[in-house]
């Protein structure tokens, strides 16, 4: 029976990791770097197949990962020193 699921144990943070990237240098909406990164099936299998509430936890997570990236921006001081 086929289902979708994570290749590895590392694979949703890995795919966390590439929306985010995509979201924050492709200049993709979340949702477009969501369906594009499942669509390349690196971290998973049958993508197809993943459940509204994964995918709400997906874009749940990316989104505070870009949050933090921009705190992180502010608090660097001028010259990144």
């Amino acid at each position: 029976m086929l289902k979708f699921h994570w290749i590895k144990p590392t694979s949703r943070a890995c795919f966390i990791a590439g929306v985010v990237t995509r979201v924050h240098v492709g200049k993709m909406t979340m949702d477009q770097a969501i369906d594009h990164t499942l669509s390349l099936e690196r971290q998973c299998k049958n993508p197809h197949l993943i459940s509204q509430r994964e995918l709400k936890s997906l874009k749940r997570e990316a989104e505070n990962q870009i949050r933090k990236i921009q705190e992180t921006r502010r608090a660097v001081p001028a010259g990144g020193r």
